[in-house]
């Protein structure tokens, strides 16, 4: 496995490529998950997912817990597929990375970046629930996430797999949970912004302040379902997907 590869998993439909959607998992989220999106994403869409280190087939590296090098070892990782159109999806802690990447790209590659999707994920200045889960001792832990549907609670309860699951989780959530500034300079790239309608932790008031964070188009939209929705709304946020990026295939 090369160094690209590593880091991501890039799939197409052949077909010529007019854009990219560049996906970032929530956090202890396999790449893997986003997998099937691309035999629903418009043919002139390629599908990139970013695979951290202790995520997917990546399990045995230590995770990042600090933002400037998981930030930076990112940005490397994905400059080949920025100089040319794009998107980028995140979800949860992956939509904190999606958000913080696009800031990034914007300084270097201004005007590439055609939208922002974030998902499940509260706005900069938005004050995060407490107490903080990543604090939590281990038995508390995993009734939060059993609570919360992080994983099948099969996982939850076995300690081989939590063995390998609890760090990066923790790791994840500390910088999710942590995350914070004020609006700065806008991002000039449309911006959508989704919420689960059951979802206890990142709700509507949480992430309508996204609208602070772009000067241009914003929208708000409710997916049914928990903080985990896009397990099961596949086909509902890749129409939203596909009616944003469509344009980009005339």
């Amino acid at each position: 496995m090369n160094a690209k590869n590593k880091w991501l998993m890039v799939v197409n439909s052949g077909q010529p490529i007019r854009t990219r959607l560049i996906c970032f998992p929530h956090a202890g989220g396999d790449p893997e998950l986003f997998r099937d999106w691309s035999d629903g994403l418009a043919d002139h869409i390629e599908l990139v997912t970013l695979r951290l280190p202790g995520h997917g087939s990546r399990f045995k590296e230590t995770p990042f817990d600090q933002w400037a090098p998981l930030l930076e070892d990112t940005f490397f990782a994905l400059q080949p597929y920025l100089a040319e159109p794009h998107a980028f999806y995140g979800h949860g802690f992956g939509g904190r990375v999606a958000y913080e990447t696009a800031r990034m790209t914007q300084a270097q590659y201004p005007g590439l970046t055609r939208h922002l999707f974030i998902s499940g994920c509260r706005s900069p200045d938005s004050q995060q629930p407490q107490p903080y889960l990543h604090t939590l001792p281990k038995d508390d832990f995993i009734e939060a996430l059993i609570k919360l549907g992080a994983a099948p609670e099969s996982i939850l309860h076995d300690k081989k797999l939590m063995r390998l699951f609890e760090p990066v989780m923790r790791s994840d959530l500390k910088l999710a949970e942590l995350w914070s500034h004020c609006p700065d300079n806008a991002l000039d790239i449309p911006l959508t912004a989704l919420y689960g309608s059951d979802d206890p932790l990142d709700t509507a008031a949480s992430m309508m302040n996204w609208r602070d964070f772009t000067r241009r188009e914003f929208e708000l939209i409710e997916v049914r379902g928990d903080h985990y929705f896009l397990r099961v709304q596949r086909d509902r946020l890749l129409h939203i997907i596909n009616t944003h990026l469509g344009l980009l295939g005339v």
